[in-house]
């Protein structure tokens, strides 16, 4: 009975263990809640660059280096949630869903997830995002497509 009672718990501890890093680990995946949340919007180039493009214009998102890369879409999610000032962020247009509606949820997640970014003692979004750019040398450009081609301004 005390061999039969050990491996029923064992299982379910191994569920436990197996389960939960599973779903943390998606909820703090930031590309993956943007492609979720902003569909075709958002086109990832490579590891470096990421455009927001929710018609023929785009923000662009490129890094110089390929250091800290895997923040990159961190840095895309804060931004447009805070600092954008896309109208498709903030309003349901056609019948779609606004990218801040659902993002709301997953914005506390993906901010914890980059503090340490933000070196003064009060750790704003803003802090954060201005860490990100000077330690991941970000810059944020525009585009356009326009006639078949991209320009970049």
């Amino acid at each position: 009975m005390g061999a039969k009672h050990y491996e029923d718990h064992s299982c379910f501890i191994a569920m436990l263990v197996l389960y939960n890093p599973i779903k943390k680990a998606e909820a703090l995946d930031a590309l993956i809640i943007l492609k979720r949340d902003s569909g075709a919007a958002i086109e990832v180039i490579s590891e470096r660059e990421i455009r927001y493009c929710p018609d023929n214009t785009c923000e662009i998102f490129r890094m110089q280096m390929s250091r800290n890369s895997s923040y990159l879409p961190s840095f895309v999610f804060l931004h447009l949630f805070h600092q954008s000032g896309h109208i498709y962020l903030k309003e349901s247009i056609g019948g779609s869903q606004s990218f801040l509606q659902p993002a709301a949820g997953n914005e506390p997640a993906v901010r914890t997830q980059v503090v340490g970014f933000c070196k003064e003692r009060n750790k704003t979004v803003g802090c954060i995002l201005k860490g990100m750019r000077q330690e991941m040398n970000i810059k944020i450009t525009a585009g356009r497509y326009d006639e078949g081609r991209f320009d970049e301004s």
